[in-house]
Order: C-alpha cells, then structure tokens, then sequence
C-alpha cells in the first residue's frame, strides 16, 4: 500500500479493538539487487509522539474511517454469529417441553378437571362458571 508523507493513517489493532490515528512522517525507498523496498515512519498520537516502522505496528491499516467502519462492522457481526452459534449448540443440552397440552378440558359430571400446575389439579363445576363480565 502506499502513502504520501503528511497522510493521516488508522490503524485497527489486532491485539484488542482499539482505534488509535496516525501520521505518515517519512517515506523509506531501498533498493537492492533483488527489490525496491518502501516503507514509512509514522508518528502516534501518544503523550511522547513515538515514530515507528509501520510495518512493525500491529494492526490493520486503513486510510479512511469509512473503510475502519466497514471492517469494524464487518468483525462485530461474524463475532455476533459465532456467539450465536455457541448459544443454539449450548442449548442442545437442554430437554424440549411437552407438547402434551389438553386441547379440550376433560369433562367428568359437569365438571372441569384445571391442572393448577406443580402435580395439583382441582375440579370446577360447569354449571357455576359465569360467561360475560
């Protein structure tokens, strides 16, 4: 990738999700029998303006805080998908309720049998319920 000296840089690091600017200082050619190699020296934001080989930061490099966005949303959605992922197959641990409801009550001399729940069922007599308000 290349840069113009004076060029403000992002950088996503790798080690955690911080963000932190930076200025392109200095522009770097080497040329050697096998290559031309180009690097840059950038200065951080820190309290002592340290400069460093960029290529010795580690973290992504974007020239844009659109393109950090897009790439920051893109990491924040496959990790959503992963905890997602981790939850559906922890939930496999789980027993799936009953689908044994009564759709009809059970009627037994006029009477309606209600499980109350927790093994209690009581008995309500038809005749006594009130329809309306």
């Amino acid at each position: 990738m290349k840069f113009e000296v004076g060029q403000i840089v992002y950088l996503l690091s790798r080690k955690d999700t911080s963000v932190y600017p930076a200025q392109v200082i200095e522009e770097i050619q080497r040329k050697t029998l096998e290559s031309e190699i180009v690097s840059y020296i950038i200065r951080l934001p820190n309290k002592d303006n340290s400069e460093v080989l960029l290529e010795e930061v580690n973290a992504d490099i974007f020239t844009s805080l659109e393109d950090l966005e897009s790439k920051m949303v893109e990491n924040a959605h496959r990790q959503i998908k992963l905890f997602l992922d981790k939850t559906r197959s922890l939930e496999k641990v789980f027993e799936p309720l009953s689908s044994e409801i009564p759709t009809e009550p059970s009627h037994t001399d006029e009477k309606l049998e209600i499980d109350l729940g927790g093994g209690v069922k009581g008995k309500i007599s038809v005749s006594e319920l009130q329809v309306g308000g």
